[in-house]
Formats: C-alpha cells, structure tokens, sequence
C-alpha cells in the first residue's frame, strides 16, 4: 500500500510505485485525496482520503502487509501508524527528507519530519527511511525550490527563461529510480531500521537549459537575474516576502556548497547508496530527459526505453 497526500503542489513519484508493484504481480492499494485519483496504473485500487486524515478511511489500512508512508503529518501520524499495524503492516517505509539532519538540534514539538520518522520507530515495524534528492520531475517547473511557474510551458512557448544563482547545482534523483529504492525497502533484506539518503548527480539550471536545447535541436534563450531582479519580479508575482527571503536564500546555499566537504560527503553517500541498493549508478538528468523531451516541445527522437511520460501536474 501506499499512503500519499500531494503537498504544494509537487509532482508525485507514486503512480511509478505503483507501477513497479504491480508488474511484480504484488497489489497495490492507494489512499489518495479526490484530486489525484486519476492516472494511476491499471489493476490499482484506489482509497479516496487523505493520511493527514487517517481516521476517516480505517478499511485503507486493512489487510496490508506492507505500507509506504508519504505525505504524513506529525498530528496524525501515530494514528495512521497504529491503524496500519493494527491492520497486519509489518515493514513501513517512509518517503521523509533531509530535514531530520537539522531538526535533531531543536526541540521536539518544532519537529516535523523527525516527528513522523521516530513514530514510525517506536511502532514495532521493520522500518526504513527514505531521504531523497528533488526528484527530476520538479525540473518541468521552474526556479527549485519555488515550482509556482512551468518552466516547461515557458520552453515551449519560446520564452525567455529568467533565474537567479543558474550555475547552482542540486542533486535530483529520478523518481523511476526512487520507486524502485522504495520497493527494495518494502521488499529486500539488508535495508530494515537503515535511513537511506539518495540522489543523483548535481546538474544546475544553465545545464539543464543545454541539454533541453540539445534534445529540442534549438537554443534556449536565457537571461540571468540578480537576486534583487528575481525578488522584484517575485514581488509582482505576489510572492510574500518571507517566501522570497526563503527562496533566494535556498538558491544562494547551493550555489556555495559545491566546495563544502561535508557537502561532497553527502552528495557521494547519496550516489553510493543508488549504486548499492540498485546495482547500478543513478540514472542521469540527461537519461531522464529522453523520456521527457517532449513535455518541452517537439525534438529530435529520443529513446525513450519503454517509459510513460508523466508530467507535473
């Protein structure tokens, strides 16, 4: 089973999830919100409601043996967790963050995702948290990790695509590649009471634009923003200034950690833990996008190895 509830409007990996299980021949049961009862592959079975609301929907938790965690909130999490264990779950594996790293220092009523994960802890399942990377669909929209504008749509349209900091570089993972961590958590030995950090390779928004043109056979145009440029058309935008002191603040941090070595400690466990769990390294920015290319526009053909494009929504 996989309990998701879409925050902020992100692009969810679940529907690949929910894919890998059923080529498996394994069930796979979803508690979604009306809104993201659509797309889902065929043979799923889908459980209108919400995990932040767990207690409305009990009959979800029932009869699984095995339960994906995302979209929890701290407030509801111990009663999704104990319906889920009532029901037969024994291993939970928990879609979490790299927040957990920064909160251990505060106290626990300011927890959020160390909230959820040590819940889960103390529930007696086999448990396994998963602390990935911006998956590589968050790149159809721009400006991560403020993703209000389509940056596909502005590609598309010929626009001039306008940033701040455009040589940061984030690592993102392949949300193909995250669905199958998340199963060998749920499935596989050897990964039980372990919190995996994954992710790809670190690509900034200029290499991104290269690749896209290479693939579209034209050059993106492009105009870099200054801090105070991208505020004021943040600004415009009705953007809070909170939100945008966060923002710029988020871009001006990656722009600076490539030098860091406690950052390129992180960014090798990440990329070794792929390697590990997968036996192989992870898929690459440039991999993902020939099976993209055409949420951008049209290109030259791409190989796109069997896979369905499922654009952020």
């Amino acid at each position: 089973m996989t309990a998701s509830n879409r925050k902020d409007g992100e692009p969810t990996f679940g529907r690949r999830l929910a894919a890998r299980l059923l080529a498996e021949g394994r069930p796979a049961r979803v508690l979604a919100p009306p809104s993201e009862t659509a797309g889902w592959p065929p043979g799923t079975e889908i459980v209108v409601g919400d995990v932040a609301r767990p207690g409305e929907t009990p009959a979800a938790f029932a009869g699984i043996e095995r339960l994906f965690l995302a979209g929890a909130l701290p407030a509801t999490v111990r009663e999704a967790v104990t319906l889920a264990r009532a029901g037969g779950v024994a291993r939970i594996a928990v879609l979490s963050s790299h927040g957990p790293d920064m909160e251990i220092e505060f106290e626990p009523e300011s927890w959020y995702w160390l909230a959820i994960e040590v819940v889960v802890e103390r529930s007696g399942a086999w448990w396994t948290h998963l602390q990935p990377s911006p998956i590589m669909n968050q790149t159809l929209r721009a400006g991560y990790p403020r993703s209000r504008a389509s940056l596909a749509a502005a590609i598309r349209a010929g626009e001039v695509i306008r940033e701040p900091y455009p040589d940061s570089a984030v690592p993102f993972i392949d949300e193909d590649d995250l669905a199958a961590i998340a199963v060998a958590a749920l499935f596989e030995d050897g990964h039980a009471g372990q919190t995996l950090t994954v992710h790809g390779e670190p690509i900034s928004l200029r290499e991104q634009l290269r690749l896209i043109g290479q693939a579209l056979g034209r050059d993106i145009p492009f105009a870099e923003q200054t801090p105070e440029q991208a505020a004021e058309h943040a600004r415009r935008q009705g953007m809070a200034e909170q939100e945008i002191e966060q923002w710029l603040a988020a871009k001006a941090t990656w722009a600076a950690t490539l030098d860091d070595p406690d950052y390129r400690r992180w960014l090798d466990l990440g990329i070794t833990t792929v390697t590990r769990v997968l036996g192989r390294p992870p898929r690459s920015y440039a991999d993902w996008l020939a099976d993209q290319v055409e949420v951008f526009g049209s290109g030259r053909p791409a190989n796109r190895g069997g896979r369905r494009v499922e654009a952020a929504g």
